[in-house]
């Protein structure tokens, strides 16, 4: 049996290619499984990326564009598992995560029109009081915790992506025979073969150069040493002040400032250079734009010199198996091989849990919450907004719908929710940023999704198609 195993590897798969096509010669080329890891990695790229008019495919720099795709290929990835396997197995964890990174979608949408847009409709959380209140407390403004927020997401959603969709898109394309069944033997020797180190040149170097490694901070740190927006900008307020009157100069001041914002709204889209956060395009909605400018400076300058976040992301980005991916890897076998369908909900829900593991404690956790500096913006998040109401901050919480809120309170999960008034004013009872925290967080988001999944299908699956539409964005 285990000899059939081994021949059917070869010629269900691996098997060979040509790749000489001149008359009167032959050449094959055995394809091995650091090809197949290659081809693998390449399409999480490729979900990311757009082709340019030169013909070659280049990053979406904004993250809340590549945020759509990836939670719209996340969802793809759930329906075209059933499809392909005829209803033997089908992948759980990714439906989850669609609507995590929907969500994500949401938390960009939130730091841009709510916080750094500024203005007298976000007076509550950005005005003079609310960023003295938050520099006195956290020694940051509103701004910069916006700001570091939303360089995290976007960095932990590209990277967690760069390590989840390959594991998921081997399985869909080279483990599942054309009768539906999976491949066993494939599956398992494959699965400890994955490593960036054997990847093909061109895969390997993209994966090199993607945001927030070592090479992009190093280019980040050229940026920052000569944007042009920012020069601009900051010789209106470098200008000698007139003082004069009781004001003493706060006047001209003022219009200085007026005159630095205008400037930075009409050329931070014009000098992008794929290093704006949040995007260029969303500038001209900044009413303070300078000042959000210095704030994106400094928490990227930050991002740059951090030697030791490049380190921990170079480890993530070796894309080893960890025991977790391994355990998903056997509960797919299992899931497929199951004849009483309770069973292949089981073995469902174990995929889901064991990925989760993986995706927290092994990318997440070294990737983002050993920030000590993004700790404290989120838990300062979290007691404003358990403590004062989601009017001052926004709640960490997870909507099973296609808004990115809802008052059906059955289709959200919300982190560390008050129980009662008493509970609500003695603060927070929980962090995020804690593993012990989220994961128990994460198995109640889990009970919720499989609960819902079994008793809301149609709605939660209606909503999975919309996200999939994004694959596109």
């Amino acid at each position: 049996m285990a000899a059939t195993e081994d021949l059917s590897l070869t010629d269900d798969v691996l098997g060979t290619c040509r790749t000489n096509n001149t008359p009167g010669s032959r050449h094959d080329q055995t394809v091995e499984a650091h090809h197949l890891w290659s081809y693998a990695q390449e399409e999480a790229l490729i979900a990311v990326s757009e082709p340019a008019p030169d013909r070659c495919w280049r990053l979406i720099t904004d993250p809340e564009r590549r945020a759509r795709r990836i939670a719209a290929r996340y969802a793809d990835l759930y329906f075209r598992s059933a499809e392909k396997s005829r209803g033997t197995m089908q992948f759980y964890w990714v439906a989850l995560a669609a609507f995590v990174v929907k969500d994500i979608v949401g938390a960009f949408q939130y730091a841009r029109e709510k916080v750094l847009s500024g203005g007298l409709n976000n007076a509550l959380r950005t005005s003079s009081l609310s960023s003295l209140g938050s520099v006195l407390l956290s020694g940051g403004s509103p701004y910069g915790h916006a700001m570091r927020v939303y360089a995290a997401l976007a960095k932990g959603n590209l990277w967690l992506f760069m390590d989840i969709y390959p594991w998921m898109w081997f399985v869909l394309e080279y483990c599942i025979r054309p009768d539906g069944t999976l491949h066993p033997a494939l599956l398992r020797d494959h699965v400890h073969k994955r490593q960036t180190a054997t990847l093909h040149r061109e895969s390997r170097m993209a994966v090199e150069h993607l945001p927030f490694n070592q090479s992009w901070c190093a280019r980040l740190q050229e940026h920052l040493g000569s944007d042009v927006v920012y020069e601009g900008a900051r010789r209106f307020l470098d200008q000698p002040t007139i003082s004069q009157g009781p004001a003493g100069g706060y006047g001209h001041h003022v219009a200085r400032a007026l005159q630095a914002h205008a400037h930075v709204r009409q050329y931070a889209m014009i000098h992008d250079r794929g290093y704006r956060m949040p995007a260029g395009c969303y500038w001209s909605d900044f009413r303070e734009a300078f000042y959000v400018l210095e704030e994106e400076r400094k928490e990227l300058k930050r991002i740059a010199e951090d030697v030791q976040a490049v380190r921990r992301l170079k480890q993530v980005a070796r894309f080893e198996a960890s025991e977790d991916m391994v355990a998903a890897y056997e509960a797919l076998l299992r899931q497929a091989n199951s004849s009483h369908e309770n069973d292949r909900v089981q073995e469902q829900r174990f995929e889901l849990l064991a990925i989760a593991r993986h995706e927290q404690l092994r990318i997440l956790q070294p990737l983002i919450y050993a920030d000590a500096m993004l700790v404290a913006t989120m838990n300062l998040n979290h007691w404003i907004a358990r403590t004062l109401g989601s009017a001052f901050s926004q709640p960490y919480e997870l909507v099973f719908d296609a808004g990115f809120a809802t008052e059906d309170h059955a289709l959200r999960v919300r982190f560390d929710e008050p129980s009662g008034a008493w509970d609500r004013a003695t603060g927070p009872k929980r962090s995020l940023p804690n593993p012990r925290d989220r994961m128990s967080y994460v198995r109640e988001i889990a009970a919720r999704f499989d609960r819902l999944m079994n008793e809301r299908r149609t709605h939660m699956e209606s909503v999975l198609q919309t996200i999939r539409g994004w694959i596109n964005a």
